[in-house]
């Protein structure tokens, strides 16, 4: 994974990166899945869509997106 911030904002969708911005303020699962109005099913579609587009592999790849993305 090797991303910036406008890379990544360019690949996501604004319901991804809004999902993002959750994850990074510390909502749970459910928590942001009730925020956003989606089913927990949903909340896991985007998370692997997400892992997909960015090359996420691992925890330390999560880390650094949650960390470049404003």
């Amino acid at each position: 994974m090797n991303l910036n911030q406008r890379n990544i904002e360019d690949e996501l969708t604004n319901r991804e990166i809004q999902l993002i911005r959750w994850l990074r303020a510390g909502y749970s699962r459910s928590e942001i899945a009730d925020k956003m109005a989606m089913s927990i099913h949903t909340y896991d579609g985007y998370r692997k869509n997400i892992r997909i587009k960015l090359q996420i592999k691992n925890q330390a790849d999560w880390a650094r997106v949650l960390m470049q993305v404003a």
